[in-house]
């Protein structure tokens, strides 16, 4: 369990530097598989950051330092992937939202602090989504300790192998995991969306995902 302080704040176009930086690190770079170079990671993420793109980005702070990169998305606003989910026969997909994350320090990963950022960052991201139902995450088979760090998470595998999909980091055999709103002990989903512009989200004191070694 971490017993670190952990924040997720929006991410600005100054944070993009220690998101190049985070992109380059090799425990990161073998499963998230974009450049990495400064102009690459502008181009990726500043649609997010002036609203072009609804995927919301933020930097996942941990004790008061940056320490890693966390984004939501409905699979709805997503057709590529939509196509991919109901390809597998993922039930329930065009009610689902969608998670990447990575602790791109180094020094924080095996602690945790990723499990318990999936966990507080879903949960937070149900009530973003009140007419989602489930939570669904991709994640490499190799990549293990990105899966441990969901199932302590409490999210659940449904689904292995291959998927149609034209992202790099979905290369090779897949796992697919999900987490159903009832397990968050959140109310059903709801018709109404909250209005974009969130401010800096605080989890909870001993809460903290594309998926890189999360710890």
């Amino acid at each position: 369990m971490s017993l670190h302080s952990i924040v997720f704040r929006a991410i600005t176009l100054s944070d993009l530097p220690n998101v190049s930086r985070w992109l380059a690190e090799p425990h990161v770079a073998q499963w998230w598989r974009e450049p990495s170079e400064l102009s690459a990671v502008e181009a990726r993420y500043r649609p997010c950051i002036d609203g072009r793109d609804p995927t919301e980005i933020f930097v996942i702070e941990v004790d008061g330092s940056p320490a890693g990169f966390i984004q939501r998305y409905l699979v709805a606003d997503n057709p590529d992937w939509a196509e991919v989910l109901r390809l597998t026969g993922t039930a329930g997909w065009e009610a689902a939202f969608g998670i990447d994350y990575l602790i791109g320090d180094p020094a924080l990963t095996g602690r945790g602090i990723g499990s318990a950022a999936i966990r507080q960052f879903t949960a937070l991201s149900f009530a973003r989504y009140p007419e989602t139902g489930t939570a669904v995450v991709d994640v490499q088979q190799a990549n293990i300790a990105s899966w441990r760090a969901l199932e302590r998470a409490g999210f659940a595998r449904f689904w292995a192998g291959e998927l149609a999909s034209s992202d790099p980091s979905d290369a090779g055999p897949s796992y697919l995991y999900r987490k159903p709103r009832e397990l968050t002990g959140l109310s059903p989903p709801a018709a109404v969306r909250e209005a974009p512009g969130l401010p800096p989200v605080p989890a909870a004191p001993g809460a903290i995902a594309r998926p890189a070694e999360p710890g």
